[in-house]
Parts: C-alpha cells; structure tokens; sequence
C-alpha cells in the first residue's frame, strides 16, 4: 500500500507554487489561463487530501516505510493510481 510521505506534499506545494506563478504571468499577459486554473485546483485538492492522510500517519505513531520493488521481467507496471497492472 502507498503512503503519502512529507517530499511528496513538498513537492505538490512547488507545484502549486509554479502554477500560481504562471497564472499571475498570464494575467498580466492576457493569455489563457483556464488550463493553469484548471491544474491549479486539481494540485490544491490532492493536496489537502495527501495533508489529511500525512497527518493521520503522524497521529497513529506507525512508521511509513518505502518500498523498492524489483521488476526484472516487466510483465507489471504501474497504472495510473500507481497500481501493478499487468502488461497488456
């Protein structure tokens, strides 16, 4: 089972971070911004639930260990919500 780590909720804060940054640039531009907007929000709300799940980790006491998981044959690789699938 993945678990949410504190670089990941950094690393989803410096993405929110550049997409605020390129909003803001493309307001004064006048371009486009929907796409950013759109991102923006959707980096926004992983992150609160990616926050909630970080801070019951932390309240349980459990340690979050990471896994490295060798896949010499490639017959599985991860999906889109970082499951093994199996090759197609």
């Amino acid at each position: 089972m993945y678990s949410i780590s504190k670089n990941d909720v950094k690393q989803l804060a410096a993405q929110i971070e550049i997409l605020s940054k390129e909003i803001q640039n493309n307001l004064e531009a006048g371009k486009d911004y929907l796409l950013d907007a759109n991102r923006l929000v959707s980096r926004a709300n992983t992150m609160v639930f990616a926050l909630g799940e970080l801070h019951a980790f932390e309240q349980s006491g459990k340690r979050i260990r990471a896994k490295s998981v060798s896949n010499p044959n490639r017959t599985y690789l991860r999906d889109a919500y970082g499951r093994f699938a199996r090759k197609v």
